[in-house]
C-alpha cells in the first residue's frame, strides 16, 4: 500500500485503518476488502469535492478495463461496512452524473510509531524496569510542551481558534427562493432567521431602470421598503437585527449610472439606515447619511449604533477602513492594520473582524478579536468577491467568482471548499449563510447574448445563435473571419467563424474573462488576454501558448507576428499606459493615463484620459506626436487610416452614432447611424460594419442551497 495512505483517519466516531483494512467504533470492528478501502481513502483525501467514476476507475484501477459497476460495488460496501458500525448517518453521496463526495469531513492522525498497532485500546507492554531516565525525559519533555503551549497562549487565542461548527458544508438540493420576472439578488438574512432582504431591479428604458429594496417573511410575502433610480449596492443587517443599512449609488452630474468610455467613476453613495416593524410591516425610521465621494468596497456593523466600513475617499487616496457612529454623525479612520495596508472588505461578528486584503495578487484573511488583536492570518489564492461571516463565528465564508470557488475559511486556517450546484453556464453570486447556517442564499443568473454584425446599410446578421454567453468578437484584417470568446458548460473558449461555420480553436479552456482579442498584421496569428496573461494562437500550427504574464492586467493593441512586437495597455492600479514587448524586452512608452487605442500602419493612435486631442506613438523612433487637439475625450477609437479615424461616444450600453475625424479639416462627419444604442460594439471594419452584442438586463433569482 502506498504510504501516504496508510495514515488512520476519523471519520466522526469511526476509525478508519488503511493499513489493517479495517473500521472501528463502538468497541467493533468491520473489514473492508482493500479496493473499497482504497476508495474511502480517495474519497476522504478529496472530501472538499465531487469525484467522477472516471477519476476513481483511472487512480485505483490502475489503468485495467473494469465498468462503473465495480466502482458502485465499492461504494456499496462502504455504506453497508459503515452503517453496520453507526446506521443513523449518510455517509457518501450520491450526485447524478458527476459522482461521489464523502458526507463526514475526515480528521487524519499522526501516523503510529514503528512496532506500534493502531487498533483502538491496544497495549503496550513495557518492561517493569523502565529506567528512570526514561521516565524523566517523558516528564521533561512534557513539561516542554507545556511551556511551548503557555507561549503560544499569550501570541494566539487558541481559545477563539476551535469552536464547534455548527452549520453546514455540504449540500444536496437547491430551492428556488424567488422567481419572479426581473433581477433579483443580494440576499440578506435576518439574525432572526424569518425574513430576509434582497434588491430587485427593473429595467424601464435602455437610459434607466428602477431598483428596490424587498423584505420577505418566512411565508413568502414580499414588502417593499424603499426604491431608487440610482441602484443599491449593499445590505447589511445590525446585529439585534433592529436597522438595515443600505448604500445608494448615484452620478454626480445626476446621469444614468454608466459613464462614458475610459471615464475613471464619478459616483457618490449615500448610506440610508432603516428602522423596521415586522409585525406590522412598517418604517419606522429612515436615515440618511451625508454623501461620500470615493469609492465604497464593504460596510458593516461594529455594533448597533456604528458602522465599519471599507473605503476610499477620491481618487488618489488608498484604500482604508472607517467607522462611523450614528449617534454622533462622527467618522473615524481606523488604524491602518499591520500587513493588510490594502483592505478590500471587512465584515463584523459580535464585534469579532475578519478583514480581507490584497498585496501581489494574493488575498489575506486577518482575523481580529474584539480588541482588535490579531487571531490568525489566512493566505488564499483567489481573487475575492465577497465575504461574510458563518453564523457560529467559527470563520467566514468567501466566494471567489473568476475561479468559481465556494470557501469556508475557519479561525484556525483550515479551508474548506464548499462545492456549488452545478447549474450549467450560470453565475454564481454573492452567497450568505442563514442565519441557523443550514443553508446559503445566492443569487443565480443566466448571462447569454449573440453576436451581431451591423452592416454599413444598417442591416443585421446575427452570427450566433445560441443561448450562451458570447462576446468580444473581432473582425479578421479582410473582415472575412471572425474570432469571439464564448462561455459554454461553465468554462471559456475562442470560437472560430468562417464562411458562415464555426469551430471552437482554443484546445484548453481560457482561464479568466477575455476583454480584448487582436488580429496580426498578416491575419494568421491572434493575441487576446485573460485578465494578467496575454495568449497567443497561431493558425497555422492551430496552438495556443502563453505569452506574457503580468502583475497587472494588461491589454493587446497590436501584433506583428514576423517582429514577434506586441503593443499592449499595461495597467498599474487603475492607470494604464503603452508598452511594446519584443521577446523579453518590454518598455513603456506613455507616462500618463491612456484611454482608447488602435493601431494604423505600425504606429499607436490614442487618446490621454481626461483630455481632449489624439495623439499618435511613432513605431520608428517612439516619439510622441499630437495630431489633433480637438478630438473629444472619451471617445472610444475605432480604427485609423491615413486621412481619419473612426470612433464613437457615450459609455458602454449607451453608445453613439459612428463618427468619423478628418484630420485636415478637424471635423466631425457621422459615418454609421446606430438605431440601437444599447450596445456593446467590439470590433469595426470599414467595408463589413460592425461586430456586437446588445445589451440587456439578465434574468436572475435568489436560490437557496440545502
Amino acid at each position: 500500500m502506498n504510504t501516504q495512505q496508510e495514515n488512520s483517519f476519523m471519520l466522526g466516531e469511526v476509525k478508519v485503518s488503511p493499513s489493517h483494512n479495517t473500521l472501528w467504533a463502538h468497541n467493533q470492528s468491520v473489514k473492508l476488502q482493500p479496493k473499497a478501502m482504497a476508495v474511502l481513502h480517495y474519497l476522504a483525501s478529496n472530501q472538499s469535492r465531487v469525484i467522477s467514476n472516471e477519476e476513481l476507475i483511472e487512480r485505483l484501477w490502475e489503468g485495467r478495463v473494469v465498468t462503473h459497476g465495480s466502482v458502485q460495488k465499492s461504494i456499496n460496501a462502504l455504506r453497508t461496512a459503515l452503517n453496520e458500525l453507526i446506521s443513523d448517518q449518510e455517509w457518501i453521496a450520491h450526485y447524478s452524473k458527476r459522482g461521489y463526495q464523502l458526507m463526514i469531513e475526515p480528521q487524519f492522525l499522526a501516523p503510529s510509531p514503528s512496532g506500534t498497532t493502531s487498533e483502538p485500546n491496544a497495549v503496550i507492554h513495557q518492561p517493569n524496569n523502565t529506567p528512570n531516565l526514561h521516565r524523566w525525559g517523558m516528564i521533561s519533555m512534557t513539561i516542554l510542551v507545556l511551556l511551548v503551549l503557555a507561549v503560544t497562549y499569550k501570541t494566539v487565542n487558541w481559545y477563539t481558534l476551535y469552536l464547534p461548527h455548527h452549520h453546514q458544508t455540504v449540500f444536496t438540493t437547491t430551492q428556488g427562493y424567488t422567481n419572479e420576472t426581473g433581477h433579483e439578488r443580494s440576499a440578506t438574512p435576518h439574525p432572526d432567521n424569518q425574513h430576509l432582504a434582497y434588491i430587485r431591479e427593473k429595467r424601464i428604458s435602455d437610459k434607466s431602470s428602477e431598483n428596490e429594496i424587498i423584505i420577505r417573511n418566512k411565508s413568502g410575502k414580499d414588502w417593499r421598503i424603499a426604491n431608487t433610480d440610482g441602484n443599491w449596492f449593499k445590505l447589511a443587517w445590525s446585529p439585534a437585527g433592529n436597522n438595515l443599512v443600505a448604500i445608494e449609488v448615484k452620478r454626480r452630474d445626476g446621469l444614468s449610472l454608466g459613464t462614458q468610455f475610459y471615464q475613471p467613476p464619478n459616483y457618490l453613495y449615500s448610506f440610508h439606515i432603516f428602522n423596521l416593524d415586522f409585525t406590522l410591516e412598517r418604517l419606522l425610521e429612515k436615515q440618511q447619511l451625508s454623501q461620500w465621494q470615493g469609492h465604497i468596497f464593504s460596510v458593516t456593523w461594529w455594533d448597533e449604533n456604528t458602522l465599519e466600513i471599507v473605503a476610499k475617499q477620491g481618487p488618489n487616496s488608498g484604500n482604508a477602513r472607517y467607522r462611523y457612529s450614528i449617534l454622533d454623525q462622527q467618522l473615524t479612520l481606523l488604524d491602518e492594520f499591520e500587513g493588510a495596508t490594502n483592505p478590500v472588505a471587512s465584515t463584523v461578528l459580535k464585534q469579532k473582524t475578519a478583514i480581507a486584503s490584497t498585496q501581489k495578487n494574493q488575498l489575506n484573511i486577518d482575523f481580529l478579536n474584539a480588541q482588535q488583536k490579531r487571531i490568525n492570518r489566512v493566505n488564499l489564492d483567489v481573487n475575492l468577491t465577497d465575504m461574510s461571516w458563518i453564523p457560529d463565528g467559527s470563520g467566514v465564508l468567501v466566494y471567489a467568482e473568476d475561479e468559481r470557488k465556494l470557501i469556508a475559511v475557519y479561525l484556525d486556517g483550515k479551508q474548506t471548499l464548499i462545492p456549488l450546484a452545478d447549474s450549467k453556464d450560470k453565475i454564481f453570486s454573492r452567497p450568505h449563510y442563514s442565519a441557523d447556517g443550514s443553508g446559503i442564499f445566492y443569487t443565480e443568473e443566466k448571462r447569454s447574448a449573440n453576436i451581431v454584425r451591423v452592416g454599413l446599410d444598417g442591416t443585421k446578421k446575427q452570427l450566433t445563435e445560441n443561448n450562451d454567453l458570447n462576446y468580444a468578437a473581432s473582425f479578421s484584417p479582410n473582415g472575412n473571419k471572425v474570432v469571439y470568446a464564448s462561455v459554454r458548460n461553465n468554462q471559456i473558449h475562442l470560437w472560430l467563424i468562417e464562411n458562415e461555420q464555426e469551430r471552437q480553436l482554443t484546445q484548453q479552456p481560457v482561464p479568466k474573462k477575455i476583454d480584448s482579442i487582436i488580429w496580426s498584421d498578416d491575419g494568421e496569428h491572434i493575441v487576446f488576454n485573460a485578465n494578467i496573461q496575454l495568449f497567443h494562437h497561431d493558425f497555422l500550427t492551430n496552438e495556443t501558448i502563453l505569452l506574457v504574464t503580468n502583475s497587472d492586467k494588461i491589454e493587446p493593441i497590436a501584433y506583428f507576428s514576423t517582429k514577434n512586437r506586441l503593443f499592449a495597455l499595461k495597467y498599474s492600479g487603475d492607470v494604464r499606459n503603452l508598452w511594446r514587448i519584443e521577446g523579453e524586452q518590454q518598455k513603456q512608452l506613455t507616462f500618463g493615463a491612456v484611454g482608447s487605442a488602435v493601431e494604423y500602419g505600425g504606429d499607436v493612435y490614442f487618446q490621454y484620459i481626461g483630455e481632449n486631442g489624439l495623439w499618435a506613438l511613432r513605431s520608428k523612433d517612439d516619439t510622441l506626436e499630437r495630431i489633433t487637439p480637438n478630438l473629444e475625450q472619451f471617445s472610444k477609437l475605432l480604427k485609423a487610416d491615413s486621412k481619419g479615424i473612426y470612433f464613437i461616444n457615450g459609455g458602454v450600453c449607451q453608445e453613439s452614432d459612428i463618427y468619423y475625424f478628418d484630420y485636415a479639416t478637424a471635423s466631425k462627419s457621422t459615418f454609421l447611424i446606430q438605431k440601437n444604442h444599447a450596445v456593446s460594439t467590439t470590433s469595426f471594419n470599414v467595408d463589413k460594419g460592425l461586430l456586437q452584442t446588445e445589451c440587456y438586463l439578465p434574468e436572475a433569482n435568489i436560490v437557496l442551497l440545502n
